[in-house]
């Protein structure tokens, strides 16, 4: 129920053609609210995986529910771009709040067996939620009008998210095997996991948030120009909508098979398999307009990108332990904040210098080949004094 509050993000590109038209705003204006969108979505998810760490999920998911109702009241009643960009900080912090960072949270602390297919299923609510809600404010536009739309979207939302938000972020109960073992001397090694600024000083982290960088900026990059490409290749706007919703309702099934493989597969090994999905994907733009390499873009890009919801939590487990999980977590997606406008930035400038997206899909190629290569060298970092180190400050 909390991740399919995510589809909500759809709604950004369905409110552009009657926002602008009524309230006479360029496409330029209207654009520039993902500047405080993409800010607040980093920060946010920063404090949700301490907060997470510290008081449990519970604050972070009723929070983020409630900034859903906020962010969307306000978007029906904006008159100026001071309040659009108010209600675009509310939508970054509903984003964080309800987001991967905290979520991931509570199933490591509830989920032992399968915790890769518990991820898939869950994360896969996004993807439902965004192949419905461009419908359903569609249908509600032709009723009401869109402000009203958004407001009774906003307020239902808020209000069914709410409680399954409280009663997911209840702590996970401690088993009389886990309470013996906090008591004895040495923690056992699989309690062991590193605080923040331990985990900084690793060059694990180091390599996980370039290989986040990267796939953030490819992500958002090809985001912003996929249905543009398709018509530089002579494909109607309609049809390259259709391709690019086929792509993203499909990452529900790849988060579910990706949770298959994760569990039957190390973690360092499914997280290598979807960067090297990423860089196949982009070096098959290049084979465009081809049909057999936009059927093969489809299916890699789909898979890759829905995949990396469900490996990037257990990959930071694995390498940092699993009780700051979430912290680590939110640290690296700091990433999400300077990716975000550089990828939107790489495709439309490169478009416009040179007349073709296909230098910034090669640059994306490389940039994800270089990730590739150097997240082989991630580790476990909770061996040793670290690990030993977290844990005693943790007892303390």
């Amino acid at each position: 129920m909390c991740q399919l509050g995510l589809g909500y993000t759809y709604l950004f590109s369905a409110i552009l053609p009657e926002a602008t038209a009524e309230l006479g705003w360029t496409r330029a204006q209207f654009s520039s609210g993902r500047i405080p969108y993409f800010l607040m979505t980093g920060l946010g998810g920063l404090a949700a995986g301490q907060w997470t760490v510290r008081f449990g999920a519970r604050r972070v998911l009723v929070a983020g529910a409630l900034c859903l109702a906020g962010a969307l009241a306000l978007l029906s009643r904006m008159q100026d771009l001071a309040t659009y960009w108010a209600a675009q900080v509310l939508y970054g912090l509903f984003m964080a709040g309800l987001g991967d960072v905290a979520i991931a949270g509570v199933l490591t602390a509830w989920v032992q067996r399968g915790r890769g297919v518990a991820m898939g299923f869950v994360y896969a609510a996004s993807n439902l939620a965004g192949s419905l809600m461009p419908s359903i404010f569609a249908y509600g536009v032709g009723v009401r009008g869109w402000r009203a739309t958004l407001l009774a979207m906003g307020l239902v939302g808020g209000a069914a998210i709410l409680p399954f938000a409280w009663i997911a972020g209840r702590r996970a109960p401690v088993s009389a095997a886990a309470a013996a073992g906090a008591r004895q001397r040495e923690p056992a090694a699989g309690d062991r996991a590193l605080l923040i600024s331990e985990a900084m000083r690793t060059r694990s982290f180091w390599l996980l948030a370039t290989g986040l960088f990267c796939f953030f900026v490819f992500f958002l990059g090809m985001n912003d120009a996929f249905v543009a490409f398709m018509g530089d290749l002579g494909m109607s706007r309609s049809e390259a909508n259709a391709l690019y919703g086929l792509a993203t309702g499909a990452g529900g099934l790849s988060k579910l098979a990706a949770g298959f493989f994760a569990d039957r597969l190390p973690a360092k090994l499914t997280l290598l398999a979807d960067h090297a999905l990423l860089v196949v994907s982009a070096l098959l733009l290049l084979a465009l307009p081809s049909s057999a390499a936009l059927s093969c873009f489809l299916v890699c890009y789909g898979f890759g990108i829905a995949a990396r919801d469900v490996v990037y939590p257990l990959v930071i487990g694995a390498c940092f332990g699993e009780r700051t999980m979430p912290a680590i977590y939110g640290a690296l997606m700091l990433a999400l904040m300077v990716a975000a406008p550089l990828g939107s930035w790489i495709s439309s400038t490169v478009r416009d210098v040179t007349g073709s997206y296909t230098p910034a899909f090669a640059g994306y190629a490389l940039m994800n080949a270089a990730a590739l290569a150097s997240l082989l060298f991630i580790r476990p970092e909770t061996s040793g004094a670290r690990g030993e180190l977290a844990a005693l400050a943790e007892r303390a």
